[in-house]
């Protein structure tokens, strides 16, 4: 048992602190004093009667166990399954664990539902109640929860079956609730899991055109309706451009059974034709829901940066508030750095060395999913042009620029679109590196025009059936005093 308690010591430590007291035979305090025995001894008790005696002496005046009766009751209780040198220390873990995670669960969701209802405020000053402030609580007291990704130290096969049931048990759970972020393609996802515990440093490679930022954000926006908190940092984009890439995507959300026209389309849009006043209150009707969170439950948060440590920092300062899970760059390969530009090749090295360092050291080793699109040289850009059908269009020499990449990258997602598949709206995107995990097939894709979301195969028909139908002012009835009133 002590071996056990040494590898999984945050573990216990988070049982002692978050167990809700109950009828259980092995209370809390019970619990308490047998983690104490093995910090003080360095050794697991060898009978019920030395853990007693450990109590009644009370070595280290220990206020807890001040009139203890009730404790050396219950002890003496169990002295009927004495001597207990081999107490099944697995099962022990494994129950504790689950009986002290769902008895605070329920604590937490009964505190939320009185902040919804207004009967109690975590602020008392602040007086904060309703809807918002009881998911914004739950969120982070959520993430007090203990982790069961968490990587077992090391030890002997025989003390860690454990760690092995705990690891499977993790991979059964909702991919939305542990930590894991589908990319939101099913022939990736079905191969492969994305997570602050599994494959968390990804690139997306291209030459420019292919469509690298189009991915990124329908990934990001993909990642936000699994609940994802993300930092978007882009030295490409503006936060507007993002934020509208967003709003467009969400259109497709089941929830809503009309279509907008495409971004580009609302230029002049009532004069054209091409944008109505009914498109104007659906998209309003998009965003309401975006504001309130109705139905896109992540966070994301856009900010611009140009340099490694002023987003380093402005992670750490307001993880507290915002508690992320994803960090993404649009490019990260396009920091600034300082002093001699001849050596700027080292130095986005060191940045792309420390980013994946940050992908498992991140909040305490829970990790951090970062991902950024990564720029093609024009070799491997010559080489996917000529490249057969069926063979990859990039390898990992498409990025040779900085082998950084090349080592480090968990996941490495190439996208390739030639003049053809432009016109068509389609690109293929290839797994050209993992980790770990099975090897997805390539696959063409098809890029809905209106709202810039992936399609699989071949679904221009389907797109164009998608389409809005574009009216012009006179076929939907607008007077011509209607358009001076609106001022065009």
């Amino acid at each position: 048992m002590y071996s056990h308690y040494l590898q999984n010591k945050l573990a216990y430590t988070w049982i002692v602190n978050h167990w809700v007291k109950d009828e259980e035979t092995i209370t809390q305090q019970t619990f308490r004093a047998l983690l104490d025995y093995m910090d003080r001894r360095g050794k697991s008790p060898a009978s019920i009667e030395a853990l007693i005696q450990y109590i009644m002496h009370n070595p280290d005046n220990d206020k807890r166990y001040e009139k203890t009766n009730k404790l050396e009751e219950e002890l003496r209780e169990l002295k009927k399954y004495d001597p207990a040198p081999e107490w099944d220390t697995d099962v022990l873990f494994a129950d504790l664990l689950n009986a002290a995670r769902k008895e605070w669960m329920l604590s937490r969701l009964k505190l939320a539902h009185m902040i919804t209802i207004g009967s109690w405020s975590p602020d008392k000053k602040a007086e904060t109640t309703g809807v918002g402030a009881a998911e914004e609580w739950l969120r982070a007291e959520l993430t007090k929860d203990f982790r069961p990704e968490a990587p077992v130290i090391a030890g002997l096969l025989q003390d860690n079956t454990a760690a092995i049931r705990n690891d499977i048990d993790a991979k059964m759970v909702s991919l939305e609730t542990s930590g894991k972020y589908p990319l939101g393609f099913w022939h990736i996802d079905n191969l492969l899991t994305i997570g602050r515990q599994n494959l968390r440093f990804l690139g997306i490679v291209g030459m420019s055109g292919d469509g690298k930022t189009t991915i990124t954000n329908a990934i990001v926006y993909n990642w936000l309706c699994a609940g994802a908190h993300i930092l978007y940092v882009s030295t490409e984009h503006s936060p507007t451009e993002i934020w509208e890439s967003m709003a467009w995507l969400h259109q497709d959300h089941p929830d809503y059974g009309f279509r907008l026209p495409a971004l580009q389309q609302w230029e002049d849009g009532l004069n054209k034709g091409t944008a109505t006043m009914d498109d104007r209150r659906n998209l309003l009707q998009v965003l309401k829901d975006i504001q309130t969170r109705r139905n896109i439950p992540g966070l994301l948060d856009v900010q611009q940066y140009f340099n490694w440590d002023a987003i380093k920092d402005y992670l750490t300062v307001n993880h507290k508030t915002h508690k992320y899970d994803i960090l993404v760059i649009d490019y990260l390969g396009r920091m600034e750095v300082p002093g001699d530009q001849k050596y700027r090749d080292k130095a986005v090295g060191a940045i792309i060395t420390n980013a994946q360092k940050l992908s498992r050291e991140w909040d305490d080793n829970r990790g951090l999913v970062i991902l950024t699109p990564i720029q093609v040289n024009r070799e491997g850009n010559k080489r996917a042009k000529g490249a057969e059908e069926g063979e990859a269009r990039y390898d990992l020499n498409a990025i040779g620029q900085f082998s950084e990449y090349q080592h480090h990258l968990d996941l490495a997602l190439s996208v390739y679109s030639d003049e053809e598949m432009k016109c068509n709206n389609q690109c293929e995107i290839q797994v050209i590196k993992k980790r770990k995990g099975m090897q997805p097939l390539p696959m063409t894709m098809t890029i809905d025009p209106n709202s810039g979301a992936f399609l699989y195969g071949d679904c221009q028909r389907e797109v164009e059936a998608k389409k809005p139908y574009n009216r012009t002012a006179e076929e939907m009835g607008v007077t011509t005093e209607d358009l001076s009133s609106w001022g065009l």
